[in-house]
């Protein structure tokens, strides 16, 4: 997983320091380390600063296979320069780099430095590699660089102040998105407000199939009502309770294990496991109705790049992925789970009157 920090922790961060090899082969009066300079003044970054870091970002995308042209952006003194030097040999890798954002998070100046160089930043650098073998790794790391010269004034990298290990972002085969297959068993949810047609993936999340299946076919969810709906967002039910009132558990007898997919997401028509924590599934189920997705837990989320945008076009709840076992998906019917959404409920988001109810479940082959 992704290791997120905060900028003070960034910003302490220590480079490793180089090898006394690297070291001597510099001129003495060339070394610096950026990492020591006493900061004076931090200031909110305008407008003409983004554009210029933007265009140095832009730089070493284009030059990070031209030897050349990098070390005009790498500052010449700096103490880590064979580091930073390592690092873009790491970009000349990928065949093609997409830069999703270059932001300044920290300006800044410095003491024992002259009017045109005392200018400092920390920069996050969030990208897509493109791997010769066609993997989409995304990374987000932060650069340290200082503004240098006279005439003109360039910024130049002096060192990486955190590296992003990367996570692969791919895309996938959107399987929940595809129509059934002639044949293919399905399932048929009847409710007081229509009928909601599902595809299930026993392939993918087996136990939760199995456990949703049988307790269906048994009749334990008929005249059962969707007992929390929440508008914009989910319809749930699965409140099965034995006749001592107590809560019945899954067919294993206990709450069982999650099965998280990297092909399943919970898009607007998840069919997913409600829990109530790690590993706690027993029998509530819930749809996903909401319309639109959080952009935020986009960016956090690091997902595959189709997933992603198949989360911005017909919306979901992104962060339930990977806490939430998705099992099957709405192909038909979202008009009634829309229905059921907008139901006038309490706090407690229970339906106030007249709650919808399951009339049965049914499991049929597709012959449309």
């Amino acid at each position: 997983m992704k290791k997120l920090v905060s900028l003070a922790v960034i910003a302490s961060i220590a480079i490793p320091l180089l090898s006394p090899t690297f070291v001597q082969h510099a001129a003495a009066n060339a070394i610096h380390d950026y990492r020591n300079e006493v900061q004076v003044n931090q200031f909110r970054p305008h407008g003409g600063d983004k554009q210029e870091v933007n265009d140095f970002i832009a730089s070493l995308v284009k030059q990070r296979s031209n030897p050349a042209e990098v070390a005009k952006l790498v500052a010449d003194d700096s103490l880590t320069n064979f580091a930073m030097k390592t690092y873009v040999e790491g970009l000349a890798k990928y065949k093609n780099i997409q830069v999703v954002e270059a932001k300044v998070d920290k300006l800044y100046t410095v003491t024992k430095e002259d009017a045109y160089n005392n200018y400092r930043a920390i920069v996050k650098f969030k990208y897509v590699g493109y791997t010769a073998d066609n993997k989409a790794i995304e990374k987000t790391d932060y650069l340290g660089l200082a503004r240098l010269g006279t005439d003109p004034v360039n910024w130049k990298v002096w060192g990486v102040i955190w590296q992003d290990s990367g996570i692969d972002v791919s895309d996938v085969k959107l399987i929940q998105l595809e129509k059934p297959r002639k044949g293919e068993e399905i399932c048929v949810i009847t409710t007081d407000a229509g009928v909601i047609k599902l595809r299930l993936f026993p392939n993918k999340a087996p136990k939760a199939v199995e456990n949703f299946k049988t307790l269906a076919k048994k009749g334990q969810y008929n005249n059962m009502i969707f007992h929390r709906v929440i508008n914009d967002f989910m319809i749930q039910a699965g409140d099965l309770k034995g006749p001592d009132g107590k809560e019945l558990p899954s067919i294993y007898g206990e709450s069982f294990e999650d099965e998280f997919s990297r092909d399943l997401f919970n898009f607007r028509g998840a069919l997913s496991m409600g829990n109530a924590g790690p590993n706690t599934n027993s029998t509530h189920f819930y749809i996903v109705q909401s319309p639109k997705v959080d952009q935020e837990y986009l960016d956090l989320s690091a997902l595959p790049l189709n997933a992603e945008a198949k989360y911005k076009e017909i919306g979901g709840r992104a962060y339930l992925d990977n806490r939430h076992t998705v099992f099957g998906h709405v192909f038909t019917g979202m008009e009634v789970v829309d229905k059921i959404a907008a139901q006038k409920t309490d706090e407690d988001a229970k339906p106030i009157q007249n709650p919808i109810k399951v009339q049965k479940i049914e499991f049929v082959p597709y012959n449309e």
